[in-house]
C-alpha cells in the first residue's frame, strides 16, 4: 500500500479539545492544519493529494463531461496508479473502492468493532459452531485488545501499533511463541471479520509475525505409579486447612473423583473452563464402563470415549460423585492447599495417563 504523504493525527490543544490534524509537504511548504472532525480532515487530505499530484504533471485540453474539480480528480487517480506501478486502469479501482469500502468503515472505532465480533462469536457459540471454552478466551483477548485501543481508529490500527499490543507491558514477563501465535490467531479471525463487514480494505495483521515453532518436544512431567499411590492416599485423609474455629472447607476424600478423573481417564483438569469443570453424572457410564466426553465438554469440540479403568471404577464406587461432587465447594482453594504440601506440576494428571496409557 503506496506511503501517505500528507498524515492525519488526532491529538488534544492546550485547551483539551480532541482535533485532528493533516500534515505533510506540498510544493517545498509545510501544511499543517486541525479540524475538529476526522471526516473533515479526511477531506482536507484527499484535495491535498490531488493538489500534490497536479503540480507533477502538465496537463493538456480535452473535450469532458466532467467538472474542473472532477476532472483534477481523476487525473491525480489515474497518476496515483501510475505511481504505484499498478497495470490497473481508474475503472478497475473504482469498482474495487465499491466493493470494499464504506464510509462507515472509515469512522468505526475498535471497540465498536470489538462489540460487534463478539456478539457475532457469542452467536455461534450458541449455535455450538464453536465452544464455549474457545469463546471465553478469545473473548478474553479482545476485551484486552478493546482496552488498549479503545477509541483508535480502525482504519488508522497498523502492524507496528499491533506489536506493540501483543509485546505488552515493560514488566519483564516474557510470553513464549505459541502463546504470541495463539493470540495473534484471536485477532487475525477479528480482522477477517472486519473486512467481511468492509470496516476495512487492508488487514494489518498480515504483516504482524507469525513464528514458525519446532515441534521438538521434550519429555512431559509425569508421576510415578509410586507417586501416585501416595497422592491418592493423601487425598482419602485431605479436607485442606481448618479456620480459626476449626472448621474445615471440605472433608475427607472431598479431592478424589477430581483427581481420579484427571489421572485415570486423563480427563483436562481446569476446573474454571476445562473438560473437568463439565463432566457431568450423566457423562459416566457404569453399565457400559465408558466415559463419554461430548464436543460442548471436549476442548477441541470433539467427541471421545475413554474406557473406564478397574481402578477409577474402583475410586468412583468408593467415592461416588453424587455424594463427593467433581468440583466440592471451594475447590480452587482447596487445590491451593494440596499444592503447598504435594508438588503437582502443570497438566501432570493428563500427561501421566497418557504416558500410562
Amino acid at each position: 500500500m503506496p506511503k501517505q504523504r500528507f498524515k492525519i493525527i488526532p491529538f488534544f490543544n492546550p485547551s483539551g479539545d480532541k482535533v485532528f490534524r493533516v500534515s505533510g509537504t506540498l510544493n517545498g511548504k509545510s501544511v499543517r492544519k486541525n479540524f475538529k472532525t476526522r471526516s473533515e480532515a479526511i477531506a482536507e487530505r484527499e484535495k491535498l493529494d490531488v493538489e500534490y499530484v497536479n503540480s507533477k504533471n502538465d496537463g493538456q485540453t480535452v473535450w469532458t463531461t466532467l467538472s474542473h474539480d472532477e476532472n483534477r480528480e481523476a487525473i491525480a487517480a489515474v497518476n496515483l496508479l501510475q505511481k504505484s506501478g499498478s497495470s490497473k486502469g481508474l475503472l478497475f479501482a473504482v469498482k474495487y473502492m465499491l466493493s470494499n469500502y464504506s464510509e462507515e468503515g472509515e469512522l468505526i472505532k475498535v471497540s465498536t468493532a470489538v462489540d460487534d465480533y463478539l456478539a457475532s462469536r457469542e452467536e455461534d457459540m450458541q449455535k455450538k459452531i464453536i465452544t464455549k471454552i474457545q469463546f471465553t478466551r478469545m473473548k478474553g483477548e479482545l476485551k484486552n485488545f478493546k482496552a488498549f485501543f479503545h477509541d483508535t481508529i480502525l482504519s488508522d490500527l497498523s502492524a507496528d501499533r499491533i506489536q506493540t499490543y501483543l509485546n505488552g507491558d515493560d514488566t519483564g514477563k516474557k510470553q513464549s511463541l505459541k502463546t504470541w501465535n495463539n493470540r495473534r490467531a484471536y485477532l487475525s479471525t477479528f480482522f477477517k471479520f472486519c473486512l467481511f463487514k468492509r470496516y476495512l480494505i487492508n488487514n494489518p495483521i498480515l504483516a504482524v509475525p507469525n513464528y514458525k515453532i519446532k515441534n521438538a518436544r521434550g519429555t512431559a512431567a509425569t508421576l510415578t505409579a509410586e507417586n501416585a499411590e501416595d497422592l491418592m492416599r493423601l487425598l482419602e485423609s485431605f479436607r485442606g486447612n481448618p479456620d480459626k474455629r476449626g472448621r474445615y472447607l471440605g472433608v475427607e476424600g472431598c479431592l478424589v473423583p477430581f483427581f481420579a478423573l484427571t489421572l485415570f481417564a486423563g480427563i483436562r483438569p481446569d476446573y474454571r473452563i476445562g473438560e473437568i469443570s463439565r463432566i457431568k453424572r450423566e457423562h459416566i457410564l457404569f453399565d457400559t464402563n465408558v466415559i463419554l466426553i461430548e464436543p460442548e465438554v471436549s476442548k477441541v469440540n470433539e467427541k471421545r470415549t475413554i474406557k473406564m479403568q478397574p481402578n477409577l471404577r474402583a475410586w468412583l464406587e468408593k467415592y461416588p460423585i453424587e455424594r463427593y461432587p467433581i468440583l466440592p465447594k471451594h475447590v480452587g482453594t482447596l487445590l491451593d492447599v494440596l499444592r503447598k504440601t504435594y508438588t503437582l506440576p502443570h497438566d501432570v494428571m493428563r500427561h501421566t495417563f497418557i504416558s500410562m496409557t
